[in-house]
């Protein structure tokens, strides 16, 4: 993660020419390619369910603005006190701060422990939950501290037989934001038919903090598994190490392309960009800038001049999808990535569902860096149909070695999984 700071750092240094081509041509126009009030919630995206909490109880909803909600409601926390089982800390909930329906819970710690910790369980009985042909999406909003860790444990049907699904929020997060909860561990063998009990946890953390979490839902799960490759900031190794090694396995991947940076020393050039794009590869849209350290207009216009780059270039597949920098968004982020790109990706440290991401907005990735923590979660991609979303910077030289990388490609190899990229991902899935 460093290096790709110090590398965004210097390509903005280093390339400022480029930037007057992007102001020169101008920003692109801002009609929505995948907007949808539901991904980013609160009270003027929502709509309001009814109160009966059930597994079977809704199935997909509309928004007022008729965008559909994808999947069926597993809970709506309405019946907070009768269903759900306190085990950590001093949850509440509140009516007037709600993702979806009529209120959302507030889980804090309880005061004066030496962890922070919020655990709250839902046994489901007489009637199992069944997961078989679906995954798990959730709501959540931080009020503090400025980052956290969402867990949640499946138990399938004892404490034996269980998957673990993590989720991080990034820093500057300051609204509700949906995401899937994708499977990063297992205990046993989980029967998916037979869900009994559902745990939902904040911490341990060495601070307080205040996480409101609401409309837990199941949505449709893929057919098959799913890995994705990507390689940030355009450095040449992917085109030089990469390109020829996808190419002996027959796969492709994407390239996220920072416009300023191209041409540079030790980056990929115009040449390259455009001889991979002919060969299957996304070069899709990537910044220097930190998001969240600007105004929302100077936010939109730096999405749009990268998106506006790809597009002159020809690279208009590929300008529908977008790398967040340094994995950092408040929520203008959001509603601008979300009204401009089909996917977006930043660090969130599991995998996805692999039909279609209840957020497309914010897809997470993780860091392909440990190949035994990749190797995990393409194990858990491959075993449960998700998608595992890989980056890497530099490969070989001062980044990954090159051996590294080729024993993560071996390992996917010999895996029942599809590789593909965004625009792959896109065409092929129920979007």
């Amino acid at each position: 993660m460093i290096r790709g700071v110090l590398d965004s750092i210097a390509d903005m240094r280093n390339y400022s020419n480029r930037r007057k081509f992007i102001t020169a041509i101008g920003s692109i126009g801002t009609a929505s390619l995948a907007g949808c009030s539901s991904i980013l919630g609160g009270k003027d995206g929502s709509n309001l369910l009814d109160s009966t909490d059930s597994s079977n109880s809704t199935t997909d909803t509309d928004t007022p603005d008729g965008i559909s909600t994808s999947g069926k409601s597993v809970d709506k926390f309405n019946n907070m006190s009768s269903q759900w089982e306190v085990q950590y800390g001093k949850p509440t909930t509140t009516t007037k701060d709600v993702f979806q329906g009529d209120q959302s819970v507030v889980l804090r710690p309880k005061k004066n422990g030496k962890q922070a910790t919020a655990k709250i369980s839902r046994t489901f009985y007489p009637e199992a939950l069944d997961l078989s042909n679906h995954d798990l999406s959730l709501a959540a909003k931080v009020n503090k501290p400025d980052t956290v860790k969402i867990r949640a444990e499946i138990i399938a049907p004892a404490q034996s037989a269980m998957l673990t699904a993590t989720r991080h929020i990034p820093k500057e997060l300051n609204g509700w934001v949906r995401f899937d909860l994708g499977y990063t561990d297992k205990q046993g063998n989980p029967v998916l038919g037979n869900v009994a009990k559902i745990n939902l946890q904040i911490g341990p953390m060495n601070k307080p903090f205040e996480v409101l979490i609401d409309d837990l839902r199941k949505v449709p799960k893929g057919n098959k598994g799913k890995v994705m490759f990507q390689f940030d900031d355009g450095h040449v190794s992917a085109y030089e190490t990469v390109y020829p090694l996808f190419k002996e396995k027959d796969w492709t991947g994407s390239v996220a392309i920072i416009p300023d940076a191209v041409g540079g020393d030790d980056r990929i050039t115009e040449a390259n960009m455009r001889e991979m794009g002919k060969n299957g590869w996304d070069m899709v849209g990537h910044a220097s800038e930190l998001l969240p350290k600007y105004s929302s207009e100077k936010q939109r216009r730096i999405l749009q001049e990268t998106k506006r780059y790809l597009n002159v270039k020809g690279f208009k597949r590929g300008s529908e999808h977008f790398i967040v920098p340094y994995h950092r968004v408040n929520s203008a982020s959001l509603k601008h990535i979300n009204e401009l790109f089909k996917t977006a990706y930043l660090q969130g440290g599991g995998p996805n569902n692999a039909r279609r991401p209840s957020n497309p907005a914010f897809i997470s990735r993780v860091n392909g860096e440990s190949i035994r923590g990749t190797r995990q979660i393409v194990n858990m991609a491959a075993e449960f149909n998700q998608l595992a979303v890989i980056y890497y910077h530099e490969i070989g030289g001062e980044g990954l070695p090159v051996n590294a990388l080729k024993k993560v490609i071996d390992h996917v190899a010999n895996k029942d999984v599809d590789v593909i990229t965004p625009s792959q991902f896109v065409d092929n899935s129920h979007w």
